[in-house]
């Protein structure tokens, strides 16, 4: 078994227990973002398993730990988490998408490649204001800026 089946297996297995604690929410509408997520991740994790039964891949050599990057997003999650209070949701998580895709894309930092995320991170931010907003009516942290 490889990597990508033992993922599969395990985001499978996880998807059907966090699925199973849903019941556990009394209101329906709290619980409907979290099934969405969940279902979502377990069908994409089931895909990611068929996959590998249908089209096995040979094993390749695999590349070394990237422990810098993995430091670094748990550095940028942790000052997110701090941030969101002070500067409020949209704003903390437009620096949190312009900050991750800094860190995972690090090699090829052009102006146009910065650009392009720069307009990622405002779609990503507008799709969390319609979801959390406007569709689920959900209070978010505001901040000092927003």
């Amino acid at each position: 078994m490889n990597r990508d089946a033992i993922v599969g297996l395990v985001c499978l297995v996880l998807s059907a227990v966090l699925y199973a604690t849903l019941g556990h929410i009394e209101e329906p509408r709290a619980a409907a973002f979290p099934r969405t997520i969940i279902i979502a991740m377990g069908f994409l994790s089931a895909l990611m398993l068929l996959q590998h039964l249908l089209f096995p891949k040979p094993q390749a050599k695999q590349a070394p730990f990237p422990l810098l990057r993995v430091g670094g997003l748990f550095v940028i999650i942790i000052v997110y988490l701090a941030m969101l209070e002070v500067v409020g949701f949209y704003l903390a998580s437009f620096l949190f998408f312009m900050a991750v895709v800094c860190i995972m894309g690090f090699k090829r930092l052009t102006t146009k490649q910065v650009l392009s995320w720069a307009l990622g991170a405002v779609v990503f931010t507008g799709v969390l204001f319609v979801l959390f907003k406007v569709l689920l009516e959900v209070q978010t942290p505001r901040g000092l800026l927003i």
